[in-house]
C-alpha cells in the first residue's frame, strides 16, 4: 500500500503464503521432513483440530538427534518420534495487517525462519524469509534504508 508520502507499506497478507501446508502434533517426524522436503519449506505449523496454532517445527527439530553417532554411544531417536516432541510450542503469530518490516525485525532478533499468521485465532498463512526475499529480489518493497530503519537494523552494520 503506498502511502502520500510515497512509502510503501506492506503487510502480511500481501505477502504470505498461502494456503499454508501444516501438520498436526501427532504427525510422524518422518512425514513431517519428508514435507518440508516435498514442499521446500524450512518450517512448518503444527496445529490442532480448530485450526489454532498449537507449535512450529522445523528442519532443525525433525534434524536434530535422527542421525546416529559414529561411536554409536548416542542412539538414533526412535522413527516413532511425533511432530509433537520436538517442536517448538506457543510459537510467534501475528497477525494479516502486521507491517512486514515489523515482522522481519522480530524474525531477524529471534533468528526465526517463518512466523505463522493468525486470524481470529485460526491460521491463514505463513510469512517466511523466503516470502520476503521474494519481493526483495522483485524491488516490491521499500527502499533499503527505510526497511533497515524499520526492521531495527540502522546503523547496526556500520559498526
Amino acid at each position: 500500500m503506498r502511502h502520500d508520502d510515497g512509502e510503501v507499506t506492506v503487510k502480511a497478507r500481501d505477502i504470505m503464503s498461502r494456503p499454508v501446508v501444516w501438520v498436526r502434533p501427532d504427525t510422524p517426524v518422518s512425514e513431517a521432513a519428508a514435507m518440508l522436503v516435498e514442499q521446500g519449506y524450512s518450517s512448518l505449523p503444527v496445529v490442532d483440530p480448530d485450526d489454532g496454532v498449537v507449535g512450529i517445527v522445523g528442519e532443525a527439530d525433525l534434524v536434530r538427534g535422527r542421525i546416529p553417532a559414529q561411536d554409536a554411544s548416542t542412539p538414533a531417536a526412535p522413527s516413532s518420534t511425533l511432530v509433537s516432541e520436538v517442536m517448538t510450542r506457543s510459537p510467534v503469530t501475528r497477525e494479516p495487517d502486521a507491517d512486514v518490516a515489523d515482522i522481519v525485525g522480530t524474525m531477524l532478533d529471534r533468528r526465526l525462519r517463518a512466523i505463522p499468521i493468525v486470524e481470529d485465532g485460526a491460521l491463514v498463512g505463513l510469512l517466511a524469509r523466503r516470502d520476503v526475499l521474494r519481493c526483495v529480489a522483485h524491488g516490491d518493497l521499500t527502499s533499503a534504508e527505510v526497511w533497515r530503519h524499520r526492521a531495527g537494523l540502522v546503523d547496526q552494520d556500520r559498526g
